[in-house]
C-alpha cells in the first residue's frame, strides 16, 4: 500500500493535469488547483508540488481578472487560496503575482480571512 505522502504525489499530478486542461478557463483550473490541499502531508516537496500548481493556475489569469476569480470563489476556496498564497511567499516565486492576488483577495475576503489562515492549525 502506498505511503500517504506517495497518494498526495499522485493526487497532485492529477491535479496539474486537470489545471492544465482548464487554463482557458481561469475560475476553473484555480478551483481545480485549489481542491483537497495536502494538510496531512510530512514531506516538505509535496506540499511545495501542491503549492505550484496553485500557482500555475494563478498565472493563467489575467491581471484583469483577478477580481472576478476571486469573487467565484467560496469563503472556503478563498481561505485556502491565502494558505497557498503566503506558502507561495515563502518559496519567493513569483512574489509581485502573488503580492498582487493577497492585495486583491484582501479586500474582497476581508482581514478575517488573514485571520482565520494564520489561526488555522492546517498548514501547506
Amino acid at each position: 500500500m502506498p505511503s500517504e505522502d506517495e497518494q498526495h504525489r499522485v493526487a497532485i499530478q492529477a491535479r496539474e493535469k486537470q489545471v492544465l486542461q482548464l487554463l482557458s478557463r481561469p475560475s476553473a483550473a484555480l478551483k481545480a488547483a485549489l481542491t483537497d490541499p495536502p494538510y496531512s502531508a510530512k514531506s516538505p516537496d509535496v506540499r511545495k508540488s501542491s503549492m505550484k500548481v496553485v500557482v500555475k493556475a494563478i498565472q493563467g489569469v489575467q491581471e484583469k481578472e483577478i477580481a472576478g476569480v476571486i469573487d467565484e470563489l467560496s469563503g472556503e476556496e478563498q481561505d485556502v487560496l491565502m494558505k497557498y498564497l503566503y506558502r507561495g511567499l515563502e518559496e519567493v516565486e513569483a512574489c509581485n503575482s502573488l503580492l498582487k492576488w493577497h492585495a486583491i483577495l484582501t479586500e474582497k475576503a476581508g482581514v478575517g480571512c488573514i485571520m482565520r489562515v494564520l489561526a488555522d492549525r492546517n498548514k501547506l
